[in-house]
């Protein structure tokens, strides 16, 4: 168990640094001393190396975004935790953002239930924020909903756009510091 979390320790490092795509076994082993042996015995490859490092950043990102009493937050207490979460845990943060804005695509599928949990949280924050907030006479909460939701996604899409003239590690810390 203890050479699993090492391993997933050192490929933290390498995946933040490099991205999916730009991560190799080989340069892993040999820059943090691992053998391949022990790797494999752990992990059946680079893909099974790269979800465990998600699940833990997810897990990482999930109990900071909840806070101690695990509740939804307020919209604000939301974005100060995460901007804490990538203040305090930038490889953990790198792997979160790819995984929920660049998901390697032979991995949407094995991560699609992991980013419905932050999607669903996004949901339950903004539903939160609209429940306490008096709307307008001509605008209902689905409507603002719906509004919100296009936000999020022109958002995202900004960065993916943005994506294709960065690299990964440009592109997140565009992302953390917005």
């Amino acid at each position: 168990r203890l050479r699993r979390e090492m391993i997933i320790a050192a490929a933290l490092g390498e995946f933040a640094a490099k991205g999916y795509k730009g991560f190799v076994i080989n340069e892993l082993c040999k820059v943090d001393g691992i053998s391949k042996g022990v790797l494999y015995h752990n992990f059946s490859g680079k893909a099974d190396l790269y979800l465990a490092c998600v699940q833990e950043s997810f897990e990482k990102a999930l109990a900071i975004f909840l806070g101690e009493d695990g509740q939804v937050p307020t919209l604000a207490a939301y974005m100060e935790r995460r901007h804490k979460f990538y203040q305090d845990f930038p490889e953990q943060s790198h792997l979160f953002f790819e995984a929920m804005i660049a998901t390697p695509e032979e991995l949407e599928e094995d991560i699609a239930p992991q980013k419905a949990i932050f999607l669903d949280l996004n949901e339950q924050v903004c539903q939160k924020l609209l429940s306490e907030s008096k709307l307008k006479d001509h605008i209902d909460e689905k409507r603002a909903m719906a509004y919100l939701r296009l936000i999020q996604d022109m958002f995202r899409s900004y960065y993916l756009t943005v994506s294709s003239d960065s690299s990964l590690t440009d592109l997140v810390s565009g992302y953390e510091n917005q």
